[in-house]
């Protein structure tokens, strides 16, 4: 029975638009702001993150969160996860005393809407964000793959691994340790209930911010070509991931929070008691196999957050289409 009460409104909606506000001054939280509607579409449910669009929150009134709260919080959409070490039955008993007595509002319950995204990108084109006097690029690639995310993605990401997951990924070797232009490049296989975009993520020396591109989309076209998993990196990846699995399990929030995506993603209950096994099931073959299937090396949108007077002349080089926007 949340009261919603005005002074709490207030508060709550001056906190975000800060939060919000914070997010625009760093470029990396303005690069995350601006990839998701670039890939999705402005309307899709996707396409807005961090703190959310600050002319949405400044409109917001108290009927929209009780309106919102009616719908969506409710009995009726309610799954509870435990891990503890009490009984079911005590478990049971105070679930019961604190919810069971909790009835659904009349109005309907909302149902979710998700039209489809936009379609991916056949050639790469850069959206360059200008941030005057920036002493680095942040660079932020992403496309939509065709992935199911209720599919089995071991494969994929342990490809994802080897170009792009860890430390000693391609990317990363490449970029930071051979190059020096970056502390740090990722690559990540993003798995949301209906969708799974693929998002490389690069800070990198303003000076060398096209050179960069150029590398990692080398980098991507050898790995989705000719230079396929090696025989070493599948033994490293497989290695390191099984015996990853007991550290990833270590504390109750971490069981917690694989209860829930193995519910989310359709997966049984038991999927990561089988997930060693299929770890070791990998070859070279399955793991080109599908990161190949997943990633399009043309079907990049790279979003650049840095000084345009100094970067833009580079990235003009590139034979990508260029577009200058601003933060939004």
């Amino acid at each position: 029975n949340p009261a919603f009460a005005d002074a709490e409104v207030e508060r709550v909606r001056n906190q975000t638009l800060t939060g919000i506000a914070q997010e625009m001054k760093d470029p990396n939280g303005i690069a995350a702001r601006m990839l998701p509607s670039l890939l999705y579409g402005a309307s899709h449910p996707y396409a807005t993150l961090g703190g959310g669009d600050p002319e949405a929150i400044k409109r917001f009134a108290r009927a929209d969160l009780t309106g919102f709260k009616d719908r969506w919080l409710r009995p009726d959409n309610l799954e509870i996860f435990i891990v503890s070490d009490r009984p079911l039955s005590e478990v049971q008993a105070a679930l019961d005393e604190r919810f069971g007595r909790w009835e659904a509002p009349a109005v309907p319950k909302g149902i979710k809407q998700f039209a489809a995204p936009l379609a991916r990108v056949t050639s790469p084109r850069i959206v360059l964000i200008d941030r005057p006097q920036s002493p680095q690029s942040v660079i932020r690639g992403g496309q939509l793959t065709p992935v199911d995310p209720k599919s089995d993605i071991t494969a994929l990401t342990s490809a994802n691994d080897v170009i792009g997951g860890n430390f000693l990924a391609r990317i990363n070797m490449d970029l930071r340790e051979t190059k020096g232009w970056s502390y740090g490049v990722r690559g990540t296989v993003q798995i949301n209930e209906n969708a799974v975009p693929y998002i490389i993520s690069a800070p990198v020396q303003a000076d060398r911010t096209a050179d960069s591109i150029r590398a990692l989309a080398q980098n991507y076209g050898e790995f989705l070509g000719a230079k396929g998993t090696t025989q070493e990196e599948l033994t490293r990846i497989t290695a390191k991931n099984v015996q990853e699995l007991p550290g990833r399990f270590e504390t109750s929030e971490a069981v917690l929070t694989g209860m829930q995506t193995n519910a989310l993603l359709g997966r049984p209950d038991n999927y990561y008691e089988l997930l060693a096994d299929k770890y070791r099931a990998q070859t070279r073959a399955s793991l080109d196999a599908a990161v190949r299937a997943a990633i399009s090396p043309q079907g990049f949108v790279w979003v650049v957050v840095g000084d345009a007077a100094k970067v833009k002349p580079q990235l003009d080089k590139l034979g990508m289409p260029v577009e200058v926007v601003t933060a939004r």
